[in-house]
């Protein structure tokens, strides 16, 4: 409120600033006097020589360390994947908070590594996170969702999908470890904004300690932000125009609601993120996931003139795709079967590679979900193909990036192998009749 001056009464305050009827950092009295909406509360970042930086907190947000941080900066200055580098090649402990307009996303670090994070972003939530990876339908996200205002906010959303039968835990684990993964991911599709980190054994405050390598998650998220920009350039082309489908939106909420209703028949989405005020890194994100689940779609303006659905929007065709499934789950077959003679039956190497498609289904769920080795260790090449195809970005690598993880494993027990001789002659002699994986 101009025209009123409060004396400092909060951390970092120096001698002689206090006055008994001066409010403290924080205090309903600062809060009221600024204007703030009630339940919005003041914490105290950073202390300089000549500014105090305060930052505005809604209820339902977790407050900051009572300490200073070690780091706040511009992303613009100092960009997030520097930040993260710096922090895992260092191994430090710690928590660092990002901040863009509405925007609020924390990491916490052990040792260097990703332990937990969470997002105050509807598109960020478990449900959207296990909807987007394909682990669920849109309709069992909203069934759980109902369920889960009727048994409050003290119980917790992914047992509630368990419960319902929606998710099996071991299915529930791999999509928290998906949805970690997720949000740190999402934060280097921001150019602007800053980010703090406090340097400490600071603990999240919930039961899942995760230990995520910080390095790959820093280096998908990268490519996941250029992907990000070549869907922005994409929608933000003069030719191309959003569309609602009709009977979707139902089901739809939050900003996903928000973005049909504007959308309607036919929008441009500058015009879009102009009416809602959105920024246009989120609402590309959200316009990721309604095409997914089929309640928009995208319209290109061909020269001759009017609207035609543009299906050049899919980066790689179904023959393709194809193609390069086959050569891989080829790969898995043959050196399956080499590992399979060596211990004189299947039941073994089914039962190790069984366990390591399960840990590769934490990091690829929307590919790798419910798939089971068949006999012979084969898998179901259309149901990759299948799942491929919804895939944003570059299909054909992230395919290539989860299959490659068995393949790499069968290759070790293949050169490791006491009953294999010459296993490097081998492998010379199938990647010589293979195609390369």
């Amino acid at each position: 409120m101009p025209g009123r001056w409060f004396p400092c009464r909060g951390p970092g305050a120096g001698e002689g600033a206090t006055v008994s009827e001066s409010p403290e950092i924080g205090s309903e009295a600062l809060c009221e006097a600024l204007g703030l909406p009630e339940g919005e509360q003041l914490d105290l970042l950073q202390v300089a020589p000549t500014t105090v930086t305060l930052v505005r907190r809604r209820p339902e947000e977790e407050g900051l360390p009572v300490a200073p941080p070690a780091l706040h900066a511009e992303v613009e200055t100092f960009p997030l994947a520097f930040v993260l580098r710096a922090i895992h090649g260092s191994g430090q402990s710690g928590l660092l908070r990002f901040r863009y307009r509405d925007h609020r996303k924390s990491v916490w670090i052990r040792r260097g590594e990703v332990v937990f994070a969470t997002s105050n972003q509807r598109v960020d939530r478990l449900g959207e996170c296990l909807l987007r990876a394909g682990v669920i339908q849109l309709g069992m996200l909203r069934e759980a969702e109902r369920s889960f205002q009727v048994v409050g906010p003290g119980d917790r959303f992914g047992k509630v999908l368990v419960e319902r039968g929606f998710l099996t835990p071991r299915e529930l684990w791999n999509g928290v470890k998906y949805q970690v993964e997720e949000v740190v991911r999402s934060l280097f599709a921001y150019g602007s904004g800053t980010v703090s980190f406090w340097e400490g054994d600071i603990e999240p405050d919930n039961v899942v300690r995760l230990s995520l390598p910080t390095a790959r998650l820093v280096e998908e998220g990268l490519q996941r932000s250029a992907e990000l920009a070549k869907f922005l350039a994409v929608l933000r082309d003069p030719r191309v125009s959003l569309a609602r489908v009709e009977g979707c939106s139902a089901e739809l909420a939050g900003n996903e609601r928000a973005l049909a209703d504007a959308i309607g028949a036919g929008r441009d989405f500058e015009d879009v993120c102009r009416v809602l005020d959105f920024d246009f890194a989120s609402a590309a994100r959200s316009i990721q996931l309604l095409r997914l689940v089929g309640a928009v779609k995208l319209m290109r303006l061909p020269e001759a003139g009017g609207l035609t659905e543009d299906e050049s929007f899919a980066l790689v065709d179904r023959d393709s795709l194809q193609e390069r499934v086959s050569g891989l789950t080829k790969w898995i077959n043959e050196l399956a079967s080499l590992v399979a003679q060596a211990d004189g039956g299947w039941a073994g190497v089914l039962e190790r590679l069984g366990r390591v498609l399960d840990d590769t289904t934490g990091r690829f769920p929307a590919l790798l979900t419910g798939v089971e080795l068949r006999p012979g260790a084969s898998l179901d090449v259309d149901v990759l193909v299948s799942r491929g195809l919804k895939l944003p970005g570059q299909r054909e690598d992230q395919l290539a990036s989860a299959l490659g993880e068995l393949i790499a494993y069968l290759e070790f027990e293949v050169k490791d192998h006491p009953a294999i001789a010459a296993p490097d002659e081998l492998l010379t002699r199938l990647r010589g009749s293979l195609p390369t994986p």
